[in-house]
């Protein structure tokens, strides 16, 4: 139902509660803290309760003339705004994030396909829920934080003002026709310490049980309910299998890459520096010369060989991408793509190293698959960060017929992409152009 948040300090994020902590009193600083969530709480939901009643009882009989529809959208929008505002003091309280459950953070679309995209959503009900048993249940709460101010600070001052009180006297109680009260100094100050100790005893459990219900209650309905948990586990588990597919895919095609090439041709090196060793054994002017033109042949071959390691590092993650981020090494792939591609790259910040490389291994791969068998004479490459989403597009005026079938090339990038929360498509009729479409979540990074 939540994540812990690293970072926090554990007394914070776990809070016991046992004597040392009730010996604090009220006033220490997680009291305080306390208090001013359950104030909080409690007038947020009192006063969004009051404008939904408001735009209820003007937005509903405007229905009929369409009015009534933008009121009761902004009904509805101010509830899940007060239900991410308890998300967060939950968050600052406790440490602990409550993930936000709706299908839709920001419906699309007109004024009605908007309102029946937050009516449609169980969620939306959930924060109308929370929100009623918010304003009920927070006045309790904010009754409890009143009591503990008063009666401490009552217990403090009464020694000061009891004077003012008729006959300088405290009523205690009255019984059989007789009234029983206080009114001497000591009998003050010995009513003052006991109802100060009792404050400063009493105070802490009452605001930590109170917290404690107002966190769980937002848990509980503001969270993710249980067939959201199994959607998100079933997704967690196919994206874990993609990723396993995709990393052994990988392993597979560095050892098919070292094998058929640098493998082989290093075979043949040594074969080649065997033989001319033999020759310059001999003596001989011709085999001195034979074994000149193996060593000249063995050059070459060392030269390929590292052009041929160096490719296969490069496409597994070449050291622009560390050095100077993923458009410069798009820009550096397709410079050595052997189709003229155009790349259009405008990034306002730099994505994570993992999503970076995850965007270099999918349009390194398509690339090399339109070179093999799209026949295209240009190519295209646009890249941009649009509401934390990195959007690419891989394109070409190639003889188009891709597809994205299960084992082939185009369902490795789907699985590559998957574990960061990526979509692929592809966009590919016969005749072209082919394009293929990828988004991954890339959040801007913090300035910490």
């Amino acid at each position: 139902m939540g994540a812990k948040v690293a970072g926090r300090r554990a007394e914070d994020a776990a809070p016991m509660l046992g004597p040392g902590e009730l010996l604090k009193g009220p006033f220490t600083g997680r009291a305080l803290r306390q208090q001013g969530y359950l104030v909080a709480s409690f007038a947020s939901a009192f006063v969004q309760v009051l404008w939904l009643t408001v735009v209820l009882v003007v937005g509903g009989p405007l229905i009929l003339v369409v009015v009534g529809l933008p009121l009761l959208l902004a009904g509805i929008a101010g509830v899940r705004w007060n239900a991410r505002r308890e998300r967060l003091r939950i968050l600052n309280l406790t440490g602990e994030q409550v993930p936000e459950p709706y299908r839709e953070p920001a419906p699309a679309g007109n004024v009605l396909q908007r309102l029946l995209g937050h009516v449609s959503d169980p969620a939306t009900w959930r924060d109308l829920v929370h929100l009623m048993l918010s304003s009920a249940l927070g006045f309790g709460w904010f009754l409890a934080v009143v009591n503990v101010w008063v009666l401490t600070l009552g217990a403090v001052s009464l020694p000061f003002w009891y004077r003012a009180l008729p006959n300088h006297r405290i009523p205690l109680m009255h019984g059989y026709g007789s009234e029983y009260y206080i009114s001497t100094l000591p009998s003050i100050l010995t009513l003052s310490a006991i109802s100060l100790v009792f404050a400063w005893l009493v105070g802490p459990t009452v605001l930590e049980l109170a917290t404690r219900a107002q966190t769980s209650l937002g848990r509980a309905l503001l969270g993710l309910g249980r067939p959201e948990l199994a959607r998100r586990e079933t997704a967690l588990r196919t994206s874990r299998g993609q990723a396993v597919s995709a990393a052994e895919a990988e392993r597979r095609r560095i050892e098919r890459d070292l094998h058929d090439g640098a493998q082989q041709r290093l075979v043949a090196l040594a074969m080649d520096l065997g033989r001319a060793k033999s020759k310059l054994k001999s003596g001989d002017e011709a085999e001195s010369a034979a074994a000149a033109q193996l060593v000249a042949e063995a050059h070459e071959g060392v030269k390929l060989a590292l052009t041929e390691l160096r490719d296969l590092a490069r496409g597994i993650h070449p050291a622009v991408l560390t050095d100077r981020g993923l458009d410069a090494a798009l820009s550096a792939l397709a410079g050595r793509s052997p189709v003229p591609v155009e790349v259009d790259a405008a990034l306002p910040w730099r994505p994570s190293p993992e999503v970076e490389s995850a965007a270099y291994f999918v349009a390194s791969e398509a690339l090399a698959n339109m070179a093999k068998h799209a026949d295209a004479t240009r190519a295209w490459i646009e890249l941009e960060l649009r509401e934390d989403n990195l959007r690419m597009i891989i394109g070409d005026n190639g003889v188009g017929g891709a597809e994205a079938g299960p084992g082939g090339g185009l369902a490795g990038l789907s699985d590559r992409i998957a574990p960061l929360d990526g979509i692929l498509s592809v966009s590919s009729p016969l005749g072209g152009p082919t394009q293929i479409i990828m988004e991954m979540p890339c959040p801007k990074p913090s300035a910490s």
